[in-house]
């Protein structure tokens, strides 16, 4: 074994190193290849150099070869391939598959040395000094080094708004106490830029419809020691007309623009409604779709906000394929005419899907799902959604340990989602970009388990659904009832469920009438070093019905004659994104979550929260070295043997704590690798068994920990995810035996059958 693995080691040594020769076969000859460059600073480090070398990387040209685990391997294929003559193997060689070499031919030095000057003399460094060298290497390779001296950065002193008594410059007047150039800051281009586009903002505000941020001019005087003093003030050449305020004349919606009949549209008359004019001729949109849509009225002052509300809310209906807002303005007046030219999508569509999934606990399965949706139902741009799906999953590879390892389950949904908030009383309109919804539902579901039971769930849903800003969320369900009517249960899960009076109340008939409200924080982007993801769920049930219900000669409560739901059910989870690198990316998550149940209960044990509602652990987007439903709660444990075990992985609580760490690195655009740890536990609020219950004494005892890696391959559209993880702490075991990282041996078949879980999903872990 250990001289097969020296041979590989020699071989995989040798190829590395004729690939590594090969560097440079097609490189002419007098030329050399370009490994790319690196700067240096000559004089003290500024302390923004980091970001100031990455601004001045991104500026070198030409970029060297791109490389893969730190191997040119485009550029080692494209030598192994000779000058194509036709389709064949060179052709894909150089042409599809390799990538030329990059000569130092290519590279401009005085050019660069110019553009990174200019770049550090924007960011306030006058007298900065930049010069390059070429250091050649070997007979065949050259990189280039960048030696930078910044000498001193100049600082604003003063600020001055050199405006005249007109409307525009009373205007700009204004906006001097919200300057972003202060005095003592460093001078930067950007935030020169960025104050103009602040003014500009502002006046686009107040009326000055045609003034763009060429017109300001911002001069600088760096002739004073270390310092600079800035002069705004706007250009003499600009024009009359962006100096005038405008107010709308009229507004024109075109609910079913065409280009090809641009003419015979605008010659319509259309109707005018409150205070704009719709033209629809096809009466393919009742007047009151756009009640709530268009900010822009006759006779007011022209606002950039409305305008850009406007345009997002008449996008945001979903309706609508393109929306072109164009403006006009009246001749020799301030008053300008809107026209917003609407191209609806097709009314009507069909989806029909297909998918297979792969589940932490040996469960693979299939789904099939049609969506029939009409955009514009009821002529008010309502999306009426009808979906119809069926799947079926089975158990393959590992530990058989159920009786039943087949499963099928049948799905029907009707949602109706309204572009506005719903309200019998009083009309809201928040003035935001975001169309606010109203959504109803109605649903059925069947999960059946030949041999075991059948699980008959009815649901109804209304709420509301807006965005607040950019980032944050809203979701409000005053009304959510879910009705559980379970059927076909064997002999044998009958016997099982008299032996575990928690799964009898789990998997029984369950009635939940009840609420939930959730908001969500989330302003994640790859451009951002630190990002956030937060979201908050409460989730209440039974509370008035526990009102209005009569009690039972048996101390219990009914609705309609059947038994329901009374629980208080919380959870919170927080995540950051912080990027290392351009490649490296390292994410943690907290999850945090709590239900109490309570009311009477027919059987006269402890209440327990629905099986729907209740909280579980392990599985590919949990901690992935337990599989799902088998962790916990607390220190118990079913082993094989149990009958619970052979019958359904049923381990739920009523609280859990999860926390994750993650490290991804992306050494390409198609492939990631991660390195992971999990943690947590779940646990049931109270119980006769003490190793269920939570205690703060003793929790943190009773959480189990993962390890492991991962691959995976994003295809943009869709990311295919490989998780595998294994156990270091299994709180099930006695106390000083849990951490088990000294039995970790993968080249014990035994451990690894017991231990290592292979995770395959779509989509991120979190």
């Amino acid at each position: 074994m250990i001289r097969t693995l020296q041979h590989i080691l020699i071989l995989a040594s040798g190829a590395l190193l004729l690939s590594a020769c090969s560097t440079t076969r097609t490189v002419p000859e007098g030329d050399r290849l370009y490994t790319g460059a690196t700067i240096k600073w000559d004089d003290k480090k500024p302390k923004d150099y980091s970001e100031l070398e990455s601004g001045m990387e991104d500026r070198i040209r030409p970029n060297p070869n791109r490389k893969f685990l730190g191997m040119p391997i485009k550029l080692w294929l494209y030598n192994l391939g000779n000058e194509p003559k036709g389709k064949g193997l060179n052709h894909l060689l150089r042409n599809k598959w390799g990538e030329a070499p990059v000569l130092l031919s290519q590279f401009k030095g005085q050019h660069t040395e110019d553009i990174l000057t200019s770049y550090i003399e924007d960011n306030g460094y006058f007298q900065s000094e930049v010069d390059h060298e070429i250091n050649n290497k070997g007979s065949k390779k050259a990189s280039v080094k960048f030696t930078v001296t910044p000498h001193h950065r100049y600082t604003i002193r003063r600020v001055r708004f050199d405006t005249d008594t007109g409307l525009l410059g009373k205007h700009i007047m204004q906006t001097t106490g919200g300057t972003i150039l202060k005095p003592d800051d460093n001078y930067s281009l950007d935030k020169i830029k960025e104050e103009r586009e602040r003014i500009h903002d502002y006046l686009k505000e107040n009326g000055f419809y045609y003034f763009t941020p060429d017109y300001l001019l911002v001069k600088v005087d760096s002739t004073l020691k270390g310092k600079v003093d800035l002069y705004l003030a706007i250009k003499k050449t600009t024009p009359p007309v962006a100096l005038r305020q405008f107010y709308m004349k009229s507004v024109t919606l075109y609910t079913n623009y065409d280009l090809a009949e641009d003419s015979i549209q605008r010659g319509n008359e259309g109707i005018q409604y409150q205070n704009f004019k719709i033209i629809d001729p096809d009466s393919l949109y009742k007047p009151i779709v756009f009640d709530r849509s268009v900010f822009l009225q006759n006779d007011s002052l022209y606002r950039l906000s409305s305008h850009n509300i406007t345009l997002q809310r008449l996008v945001n209906l979903g309706t609508f394929k393109f929306v072109r807002a164009n403006f006009r303005p009246a001749r020799d007046s301030s008053l300008l005419y809107a026209n917003f030219f609407l191209t609806p999508y097709p009314k009507r569509s069909l989806q029909f899907e297909v998918s297979g999934t792969s589940k932490s606990n040996s469960f693979v399965g299939s789904q099939v799902k049609i969506s029939a949706r009409n955009r514009n139902f009821q002529h008010r741009a309502n999306l009426l959604e009808v979906n119809l799906g069926g799947g079926f999953e089975t158990q393959v590879g590992g530990k058989t340990t159920q009786l039943s390892t087949n499963a099928y389950s049948l799905n029907a949904e009707v949602a109706l989602t309204l572009p506005r908030f719903f309200t019998p009383v009083i009309k809201f309109n928040p003035r935001t970009p975001y169309v606010p919804r109203t959504r109803f539902s109605v649903g059925y579901e069947l999960l059946s388990r030949p041999n075991l039971y059948n699980l008959n769930a009815f649901n109804m849903q209304y709420g509301y659904i807006w965005k607040q800003t950019r980032y944050l969320d809203h979701a409000l369900y005053p009304v959510a009832i879910t009705y559980v009517l379970p059927s076909k249960e064997s002999d044998e899960f009958q016997q099982q469920k008299e032996q575990d009076p928690a799964l009898a109340q789990s998997v029984s008939k369950q009635f939940i009438l009840g609420s939930n409200y959730t908001i969500t924080f989330n302003n994640q982007s790859v451009e951002k070093y630190h990002s956030f993801y937060a979201s908050f769920n409460a989730d209440i049930a039974g509370n008035l019905a526990g009102l209005l219900a009569k009690k039972q000669p048996d101390g219990t409560k009914r609705v309609f004659n059947n038994d329901f739901s009374q629980y208080l059910r919380f959870n919170i989870e927080g995540r950051h994104y912080f990027k290392l690198s351009e490649k490296w990316r390292w994410v943690n998550r907290l999850y945090a979550g709590y239900g109490y149940a309570y009311g009477k209960t027919p059987l006269g044990i402890p209440p327990t929260l629905p099986f729907v509602k209740q909280f579980f652990s392990g599985g590919s987007n949990s901690i992935r070295a337990f599989r799902a439903r088998t962790l916990g709660p607390g220190s118990y444990h079913e082993s094989v043997n149990d009958s619970t075990n052979l019958l359904l992985a049923n381990a739920a609580g009523d609280i859990k704590l999860e926390g994750n760490s993650e490290l991804r690195f992306k050494p390409a655009s198609l492939l990631e690798i991660a390195a992971f740890i999990d943690a947590g536990n779940i646990w049931l609020g109270q119980s006769e068994d003490p190793r269920k219950a939570f205690s703060f004494s003793r929790f943190s005892k009773e959480l189990a920990v993962g390890a492991g890696l991962g691959l995976r391959i994003d295809a943009s559209i869709l990311l295919v995810r490989f998780d595998l993880a294994f156990p270091l702490r299994k709180p099930w075991l006695p106390e000083g035996e849990r951490w088990v990282m000294k039995q970790i041996n993968f080249g014990d078949g035994a451990w690894r059958k017991e231990n290592l879980i292979l995770n395959i999903a779509i989509g991120y872990p979190f």
